[in-house]
């Protein structure tokens, strides 16, 4: 059985601190069971699990754990349109107002008070605001971002043990939150936050092209090129490599100096590149022929790492 089968099938939902801390039992079993050391890392309310010697390691890798809320308006990934994306944003924001206008309307119709129909209006707001961010979980999350979590396990796995002190791997606590657990790890790590390569794994099981979207101190490392070179067009994969102030996608690499990311896309004329079904009971596939892709790339890199 794959990490991908393995953790849609025991751990579907990573959201309640109970589901959680079930999750990272299995993955410390997971780590020590591959020879790795791991540590749970608490940061206020964010509690990182962390794989490997972060602060000697040449190189980062990571996910983050958690899974969103079920949200009645899909989440878009649109990395390269920019225009599109806020302007769906946009959308989003005149819909949550023009539902709380219209809640706040009836009050107003019932009451005729203005100061009641400001609150429920402003009560109504909030209530759809939160609804989105931190409703009931969503039972469909494999390639949000269980994909993201297995590939990392399956990154573990397969590194040579000769090359494994080159990585190191940390799983991010509410990344759905506003990225509130790399935030908080960066906070606390203040030399991996400025130095250090952070290769992250973020919606990577559905599409046929695999983003690498960095930014410019990532992209200014001696290795990077050859970080590149580690991603050879392969059949139905194409890499494709863009710096991250040409994008829009905000995932857990912001967090850090040398943040990169990994996503998978489809494409499609007009929209460009853009991964369906996110925060919604669509998200019920991943490819574990991408994983497999990906891992293999970044096993290449991590050997000549350890070569060079």
């Amino acid at each position: 059985m794959t990490f991908l089968q393995e953790i849609t099938d025991r751990f579907p939902i990573r959201k309640t601190a109970e589901q959680k801390e079930a999750f990272l039992k299995y993955a410390s079993a997971v780590a020590r069971k591959l020879g790795y050391t791991c540590r749970v890392e608490e940061n206020g309310h964010n509690r990182n699990w962390v794989a490997g010697d972060p602060e000697h390691a040449n190189i980062l890798f990571t996910a983050h754990y958690d899974t969103p809320a079920n949200k009645l308006i899909p989440h878009p990934v649109i990395p390269r349109n920019i225009p599109l994306f806020y302007l769906y944003q946009l959308g989003i924001v005149l819909l949550l107002f023009g539902l709380s206008f219209l809640a706040g309307w009836l009050a107003y119709l019932i009451t005729h008070v203005s100061a009641v129909t400001l609150v429920v209006f402003l009560l109504a707001y909030y209530a759809l605001l939160m609804l989105l961010v931190m409703g009931p979980a969503n039972k469909h999350n494999v390639n949000c971002n269980t994909s993201g979590v297995a590939a990392l396990l399956q990154l573990m796995a397969q590194l040579p043990p000769e090359t494994r002190d080159q990585a190191a791997f940390i799983l991010f606590d509410n990344g759905e939150r506003g990225k509130s657990g790399s935030r908080s790890y960066a906070l606390h790590h203040q030399e991996i936050k400025r130095r250090t390569p952070v290769f992250n794994m973020d919606c990577v099981g559905v599409g046929e092209n695999l983003l690498i979207i960095a930014k410019m101190h990532a992209r200014a490392a001696a290795d990077f090129s050859r970080l590149l070179e580690c991603f050879p067009k392969d059949g139905e994969i194409s890499p494709v490599f863009f710096p991250a102030n040409a994008c829009v996608f905000n995932s857990d690499h912001q967090s850090f100096r040398c943040g990169m990311t990994a996503l998978f896309c489809k494409r499609r004329p007009l929209i460009g590149y853009y991964t369906p079904g996110l925060h919604t009971r669509r998200d019920t596939q991943a490819s574990q022929q991408n994983l497999d892709y990906l891992t293999g790339s970044l096993t290449a890199f991590v050997q000549y790492l350890a070569d060079s």
